[in-house]
Parts: structure tokens; sequence; C-alpha cells
């Protein structure tokens, strides 16, 4: 996986070229991912390749070409918009879904 030094670090991984740990931590940041974005799949990916700060920032998908065709390419392959996340990992984005709600209340 590729893990920007920054993202290695709040994941705890030690030695990114240690592939083990460079897999768990890859994966812990896909599951935080997940969560923050509520299992919207397009929001993960974008932010995976290029930050949750861009996302965050526009609001959804970043205008850059390199994210929209890494999201369109894996949606493609993946042909799913949403998937399982858990919600104890982190609170939503509050720039995509707003103020932190209730457990239980609607989403949008």
């Amino acid at each position: 996986m590729q893990l920007m030094p920054a993202t290695a670090k709040r994941f705890e991984v030690r030695d990114a070229f240690d592939s083990t740990a460079n897999v768990r931590g890859g994966l812990a940041y896909l599951r935080w991912l997940l969560a923050y974005y509520q299992g919207r799949l397009p929001l993960v990916l974008a932010a995976y390749n290029a930050g949750e700060n861009a996302v965050d920032r526009h609001r959804g998908v970043p205008p850059y070409a390199e994210t929209r065709n890494y999201v369109r390419l894996v949606l493609g392959v993946v042909r799913a918009f949403a998937h399982p996340f858990d919600p104890s990992v982190t609170e939503p984005s509050r720039s995509i879904f707003g103020a932190a709600r209730e457990p239980g209340a609607a989403r949008p």
C-alpha cells in the first residue's frame, strides 16, 4: 500500500517497507476512511488518493484528473458505491456530513 509518511506515523507504521506493517497500516487507514466518509466509496477512494483534507476542502471528489481517474477505475472494478463501516472508529467528516449526529440519527 502507498502510505505517506504522516499517514504511516498516524497509523503506527514504523517501517513502511515492512510489507506486513505496511498492509496493516493501510488497512487501518482504509477502515478509518470508511467510517469518516460513512461507507461512501467515491469519497473513501478520493481521500486515499488525494488525502482527506482535499476531499473535505472540495466537499467531495477533488477536481484532480489523477484522483478522478483513480476513483473511476476502482469503482469500475468494485462495482459498488457504498461499503459497510464501523461508526465507532471515528466521527464522520463535518465538511461532508455537517455536525456530528446522535447515535441512530438518520443519515443523508
